[in-house]
């Protein structure tokens, strides 16, 4: 037996199946409170952003008109842009985008400290993208929404977010590179 589909949970949550409701809870609350961090760079605040984006799912009624995982993160990120907007934040850094979790047995210390140094290179430079194309990034690529549920979550058509993804690597790439150049010691290697 499959599992359902988002929007069957959505549609049966909306007949006051409230199974439904906890399921897309579990499916989704961990990658909307996991975005929402990102944005604020405040745990608390991306807890608040979790349990308001479920309430106002709770308190709405969805109409099939996209994803809705789309849905939610659109819930979200608007929530996150109310908290930016009212700590007249414009551009802030996103820590803490690479989680080094080993799984495995732990390299070694030295392989550990050139992990947790690149990954602050790239939260650095994530944090110097504007605002639209760190946004792209983080949704396309950290939390795996399709080119369509961005879209629909930026208000964007798909080639849009096609196009701003890969503006967004090259850029990212570029700082990525200009970091790593003006590092201390560093020499290149090929």
């Amino acid at each position: 037996m499959t599992a359902p589909t988002d929007e069957a949970l959505m549609l049966a949550w909306t007949q006051g199946e409230e199974r439904a409701f906890t399921t897309l809870v579990s499916r989704h609350g961990a990658a909307i409170k996991a975005f929402a961090q990102r944005m604020l760079r405040s745990a608390d605040q991306a807890e608040d952003v979790y349990a308001e984006t479920f309430v106002r799912v709770a308190t709405s009624t969805w109409q099939l008109s996209g994803s809705a995982r789309g849905y939610l993160f659109t819930i979200a990120r608007r929530l996150c842009l109310d908290i930016l907007r009212h700590r007249r934040v414009v551009r802030e850094a996103v820590p803490h985008l690479v989680e080094l979790d080993w799984g495995a047995p732990t390299p070694n210390p030295e392989a550990v400290a050139l992990l947790r140094e690149r990954a602050t290179w790239l939260e650095r430079a994530l944090a110097r993208l504007p605002e639209e194309h760190r946004e792209v990034l983080l949704l396309r690529l950290v939390h795996g929404l399709s080119a369509a549920e961005v879209g629909a979550v930026l208000g964007l058509e798909e080639s849009q977010v096609h196009s701003q993804v890969s503006y967004a690597r090259k850029r990212l790439r570029a700082l990525l590179d200009a970091e790593n150049s003006a590092a201390p010691g560093r020499e290149e290697q090929s």
